[in-house]
């Protein structure tokens, strides 16, 4: 009778390990996963927008909750060919401010089909002094990207 007993708590905990093993192979903890889209109805957005600037640091786009003014404004953007046949991204940024402000700004240029080309440029400071404009540009380096691009602006580092 012991050795049933035995040979059931044996063939109970085998079952046991076992099925503790297939648990874990369907949980995968590390390595690639599968990229998946936001969905939320309070942010619409949630993705990059082509042909726009994002401002990447909110202290830059939250100044004054009365007045509902941000330090930072984006007056215009576009883009043009240039000579060599590249494109030309650039943004017409207004301080709003009493005060200094010292950003950094980048791009990324896409092709036809939306893809990114060449990485995101460097980080460029750009100087804004106090309610005062200036001008972000740069230019992509192949002849690839079409008309899209995407501008981040953060406070300088």
């Amino acid at each position: 009778m012991h050795n049933s007993i035995r040979g059931l708590l044996a063939f109970l905990v085998v079952l046991m390990s076992l099925a503790g093993v297939g648990c874990t192979q369907n949980r995968v903890t590390e390595g690639p996963a599968p990229g998946v889209r936001v969905r939320d109805e309070r942010a619409p957005y949630a993705q990059v927008r082509l042909n726009t600037v994002a401002i990447l640091d909110e202290s830059l786009a939250k100044w004054d909750d009365v007045k509902k003014y941000s330090k930072l404004a984006v007056e215009s953007t576009n883009s043009e060919r240039t000579a060599t046949g590249t494109l030309r991204a650039w943004a017409l940024l207004r301080n709003r401010t009493d005060y200094d402000i010292n950003l950094e700004c980048r791009v990324q240029f896409f092709n036809v089909d939306e893809e990114p080309l060449e990485g995101p440029t460097a980080w460029k400071r750009l100087y804004l002094p106090p309610n005062g404009v200036a001008t972000y540009s740069e230019s992509s380096v192949g002849t690839e990207a079409i008309h899209y691009y995407y501008i981040e602006i953060r406070e300088a580092r």
